[in-house]
């Protein structure tokens, strides 16, 4: 498990945990320059952990360009270590997807519509 004071304000320049938990399974992160496109899929897969007991996303203010997500754990890991897996696991996730449709590109067995527009 990760070693560290909930109670201190961490800032890497793109998470930062706020202070104010009262413990490591419970913790809120600020995700600077993020939206729903990476929140929704990152509490999704971030749920799919048998240790989370909850976890939420909520964007304070349309005009501020930043998206808290709040993770609580149960006591077999900490929401430092859950946030960690979720990420690695929805990095695993992206990747396995590109790398499928990479291989259905290569196989050639696809239609071209020129006229459609989007």
């Amino acid at each position: 498990m990760a070693d560290i004071n909930m109670e201190e304000e961490i800032d890497s320049g793109k998470v930062t945990i706020l202070p104010g938990s009262l413990d490591v399974q419970n913790a809120t992160f600020c995700l600077a320059d993020e939206d729903h496109t990476l929140c929704n899929a990152l509490r999704w897969i971030v749920m799919k952990n048998p240790e989370v007991d909850f976890a939420s996303y909520s964007i304070p203010h349309p005009s501020e360009a930043r998206t808290n997500v709040r993770i609580q754990t149960s006591e077999k890991t900490t929401a430092v270590d859950a946030m960690f897996k979720g990420l690695d696991d929805l990095s695993d996730l992206c990747t396995h997807v590109i790398s499928a449709f990479q291989e259905e590109l290569a196989r050639g067995e696809f239609e071209y519509d020129e006229e459609s527009t989007f």
